[in-house]
């Protein structure tokens, strides 16, 4: 397609108009986000280091924060790492800290990381962030008791699309070389995707101003790139891999619960393992997107996240109990 001068400098203007736009609504829900956290009880009994850099550059947003039990029964702990949310514009390594925080109060060794937001990058220099962070994990954790035999990678909303599409990244050298990353020296003993949006493509089906968007928001995460383009979707690459089991977390009034509908349907056409912890509606209008995440003080939160860490735990014992047994067969 040919664009004359005038319309090309009209499309420029469209593209800066809708930017602008974005980048408003998530300066407003930075500012609720501050007044949140304000208010916010902060999880107690929690050892925290911040602002480790995972790539040689002074970009903020390259940087993770550790977490860790206060006083730590065993050397190593199980191992969480987590990726925020934020419509892939918004958000830092510290967006998450409270929900981590508790994480780590629950007897875990917590790794939760910054990437580089659109438009500055396209899905691929997220990814290849996230993967770099791994490996800074892999390198320099394990002396700090984050056990890398047993790990949990967890992501919200638009960071939950990025967690599914790490996992499936790491099973496939095809993907590697189209992401531009190395597979990690660990695998993932459960991926537990809040309130995804892990399937972008269907966001024009769904409402609000992200779906009036959406034209906008893939042609970002693509770059422009067609073959990133196809495969920006769950349903689109996880075909035909060996995955990690997967754990669902939302519920009906999740503003994008069709994201979640829609993952269900692809974990049961590519026989994915997996298991759910969704609220249904009548449980109560304010459990909305990542509330589990956001609150992490609600009874509905605890239950939730708890949920998912026992499902951790009950997964990690199932893998040391086989490989007894390899053992014995030896």
């Amino acid at each position: 397609m040919r664009f004359e001068h005038g319309e090309m400098e009209a499309l420029v203007m469209a593209d800066d108009d809708i930017l602008a736009k974005i980048q408003a609504g998530w300066a407003q829900t930075a500012a609720r986000d501050k007044a949140r956290y304000a208010d916010e009880r902060v999880p107690e009994d929690v050892h925290w280091e911040t602002e480790y850099r995972y790539e040689n550059s002074a970009d903020p947003q390259q940087t993770l924060n550790l977490y860790y039990p206060a006083k730590r029964r065993n050397a190593t702990l199980p191992t969480v790492i987590d990726v925020h949310g934020g419509g892939w514009f918004y958000g830092d390594r510290n967006l998450n800290r409270n929900y981590c925080r508790y994480l780590a109060s629950q007897g875990y060794a917590v790794m939760g990381m910054g990437y580089r937001l659109l438009p500055d990058v396209d899905v691929r220099g997220q990814i290849q962030d996230i993967f770099a962070s791994l490996r800074w994990l892999s390198h320099f954790c394990p002396q700090r008791g984050f056990d890398l035999d047993h790990v949990l990678l967890t992501g919200d909303s638009a960071g939950g699309h990025l967690a599914s599409l790490v996992a499936c990244i790491q099973q496939s050298e095809e993907l590697q070389e189209l992401f531009g990353v190395d597979r990690v020296n660990f695998n993932f003993t459960l991926v537990a995707l809040v309130c995804p949006v892990a399937e972008p493509g269907k966001l024009p089906e769904a409402a609000g101003d992200m779906s009036d968007m959406a034209a906008f928001y893939l042609d970002k995460l693509s770059g422009g790139d067609a073959a990133l383009a196809d495969h920006l979707n769950f349903y689109q690459v996880a075909k035909d891999l060996k995955l990690p089991p997967f754990m669902l977390i939302g519920g009906q009034n999740d503003s994008f619960y069709l994201q979640s509908q829609a993952l269900l349907e692809v974990f049961a056409a590519d026989k994915v393992t997996y298991t759910t912890k969704l609220w249904p509606a009548s449980a109560g209008p304010y459990l909305k997107h990542v509330f589990n995440v956001q609150h992490w003080e609600w009874p509905e939160s605890i239950e939730t996240n708890l949920a998912m860490l026992r499902q951790f735990d009950a997964l990690s014992k199932q893998r040391d109990e086989a490989e007894a047994d390899d053992e014995d067969d030896l």
